[in-house]
């Protein structure tokens, strides 16, 4: 368009715009991707028109469950941010933070990706394992969480309700590897890892997986 416009809503892919496992999961992309999203978005729709964009209002700065509790969060429920927030810093001032969040390169269950529908049998462990790597070197350790499939159904951002935690069924190691005990009840469930640098910022990434 040839007018002054503004970008009242830009952030990560959408839950509905997403590939999806065999049986209709969202797959959400890690922290790492969203993040390279973020810059591609400014770069190419706002910086690359300042001679008509008039402003812009990136979403979200904050937490929120929406689908997961990460898909549309800046920052997690405990504060941390990600690597969102370091694009933003780096759009608005030119110049990266001097402490860079961890990125998050990838996740394994049973040695698949979220791609390929991961499937396991109930009551039986297997092997989960997070990629990640930190920008400045700084140590990382990591958070486990299991969690069922959200099965909200609401639209337009309307409150969810996060999913409950299961507890009891990761046994975690310190190098970003973990066994999971498949839960007994066939179902959807998510797991999620979180790595952590120690400053206050954090990479995250999930993967969908059914138990039957």
């Amino acid at each position: 368009i040839d007018r002054p416009y503004m970008v009242t809503e830009w952030g990560p892919v959408g839950h509905w715009e997403v590939d999806k496992t065999s049986w209709g999961a969202p797959i959400e992309p890690s922290s790492s991707d969203k993040a390279a999203h973020y810059l591609k978005n400014f770069q190419e729709v706002i910086a690359a028109n300042d001679d008509r964009i008039i402003g812009s209002n990136a979403f979200l700065w904050g937490q929120k469950q929406e689908r997961t509790p990460t898909w549309y969060s800046m920052f997690l429920a405990d504060g941390s941010s990600t690597e969102a927030v370091d694009v933003m810093e780096y759009v608005w001032t030119g110049a990266w933070p001097a402490n860079r969040s961890p990125q998050m390169e990838g996740l394994l269950l049973d040695g698949k990706a979220a791609h390929e529908s991961v499937e396991l049998s109930p009551g039986e462990r297997y092997r989960a394992r997070a990629i990640a790597v930190d920008p400045d070197g700084d140590p990382l350790t990591y958070r486990w969480e299991l969690r069922p499939e959200s099965d909200a159904t609401q639209v337009g951002g309307d409150r969810e309700e996060v999913p409950e935690l299961i507890t009891g069924l990761i046994d975690a190691a310190d190098d970003g590897m973990a066994t999971v005990l498949a839960p007994a009840q066939a179902g959807a469930y998510r797991l999620f890892i979180t790595a952590y640098d120690g400053n206050g910022h954090a990479g995250h990434a999930n993967i969908p997986f059914l138990v039957q």
